[in-house]
C-alpha cells in the first residue's frame, strides 16, 4: 500500500483468486497476482492489472474459476503467436465526481444513471 495524498491510497498485490482470469500472478508467488486499486475517500476509483500473455497459463485459469477454456478459444488465441507483456486499467469517472463533489449517491453524479428498470439513455 502507498499513500498518494490524506484520503488516497493505492492497495497492490491482491490475491488471485479474487481477480478475474486474465490478471497475471506472479511466478514465484501464484496466489498473489499484479493488480492495483486506488482507493479515494474509501471508495474504489481506479483500478488495473497486467493480464496473462501466455495461452497455456490462460486455459490453466479459465479452469482454475471453473470455466470452460473453450467458450475462450476466440480470446486464447489472439496471445497463440505471441503478445507483449502488456497492462490495462480504468478509472471510475462517476465515482471520482461523487467523491469529489461530494454526493451520496452515484445516480446523482452520473448522466444517465442506468439500472433495472432504465438500461438505455
Amino acid at each position: 500500500m502507498s499513500l498518494v495524498g490524506e484520503e488516497a491510497f493505492f492497495v497492490g498485490d491482491w490475491p488471485t483468486v479474487q481477480k478475474p482470469f486474465y490478471v497475471l500472478p506472479y511466478e514465484d508467488r501464484p496466489e498473489v497476482c499484479r493488480a492495483f486499486d486506488l482507493i479515494y475517500g474509501g471508495l474504489e476509483i481506479s483500478s488495473g492489472t497486467q493480464r496473462v500473455h501466455f495461452p497455456e497459463l490462460l486455459r490453466r485459469q479459465i479452469l482454475a474459476k471453473g470455466l470452460k477454456p473453450e467458450d475462450f478459444e476466440h480470446y486464447i488465441r489472439c496471445f497463440a503467436y505471441g503478445a507483449p507483456p502488456h497492462s490495462g486499467w480504468s478509472i471510475g469517472l462517476e465515482r471520482l465526481t461523487m467523491k469529489v463533489t461530494g454526493m451520496d449517491n452515484i445516480r446523482e453524479s452520473c448522466m444517465f444513471p442506468r439500472d433495472r428498470n432504465r438500461l438505455v439513455p
